[in-house]
């Protein structure tokens, strides 16, 4: 039994239809999705998908590059609004810090100031946060410790970093999730966090239909390739799949409150 934290259900990249992606995820053992929301657009459609269908639950967020004409104070409206309209939605995110050569992103203050407001909206209404962190780590850390004496929670999402940052957000109540970043060349500090992390403080996630596993690199990525991430964390950690299995199921549902 899987669950895939992290994926884009409705996307543009795709080549198949959702009612197939979501039929070979469930040949695959996967039969809980959360769909994410990166901006004002694609929040409404990671509602409908999950009111929609039984075992697809979603989050909504603005991803640090995502909406960048919409000041701060329109974006936290459209989020408030936007919790009012289903029970199924599960967090708040993917939201953090990206430092990129990217041109046309927002400058890092304007980043900060947007992920401290949905950080605050997490805390409002009780629920946990999904955070993207590109080459973000001491921004990301030192807005988490600001916020530590709240009881915020959440998980850093496709984990890409050191042992010794993870410690520092486990030490803060979050999770961190492994994609299938793990199984490329060249992620030796990363197999260093699969391999010492507990067994109760991990996710896994596809990020589909981005990162797929080294084996498919050059196509698109689906949920049923959590599969992957999940027998990669398991041979890391020399733990058998169902061990693995059964442990990212049960840390998902708990972070993210799923029955």
């Amino acid at each position: 039994m899987l669950i895939d934290s992290h994926c884009h259900l409705v996307h543009k990249n795709y080549e198949i239809p959702l009612e197939q992606i979501l039929s070979e995820a469930r040949e695959n053992d996967v039969n809980k999705f959360i769909t994410i929301g990166t901006s004002i657009k694609e929040n409404l459609i990671a509602i409908q998908t999950a009111e929609k269908i039984r075992d697809v639950y979603c989050s909504i967020g603005i991803y640090p590059h995502e909406d960048k004409k919409i000041t701060i104070k329109e974006l936290r409206n459209s989020l408030k609004e936007n919790l009012k309209r289903s029970s199924k939605i599960v967090a708040i995110g993917e939201c953090g810090i990206d430092i990129s050569n990217w041109e046309n992103g927002r400058k890092i203050e304007d980043q900060i100031e947007l992920f401290e407001m949905q950080i605050d909206l997490a805390k409002e209404n009780n629920l946990p946060i999904i955070i993207h962190d590109r080459n973000g780590d001491k921004e990301v850390l030192k807005l988490l410790e600001k916020h530590s004496s709240f009881d915020l929670r959440g998980v850093i999402h496709c984990f890409d970093s050191t042992w010794e940052f993870a410690q520092k957000v486990l030490n803060l109540g979050f999770y961190v999730s492994f994609s299938n970043l793990i199984t490329y060349p060249r992620k030796d500090d990363v197999l260093e966090v699969v391999k010492n992390i507990p067994m109760n403080r991990f996710l896994v996630e596809t990020d589909a239909p981005y990162l797929p596993p080294q084996s498919l690199r050059g196509k698109k990525n689906y949920p049923k390739y959590v599969r992957i991430v999940t027998e990669k964390v398991a041979q890391v950690k020399q733990k058998t799949f169902e061990e693995v299995s059964k442990a990212s199921y049960e840390n998902t549902c708990k972070l993210f409150s799923i029955l």
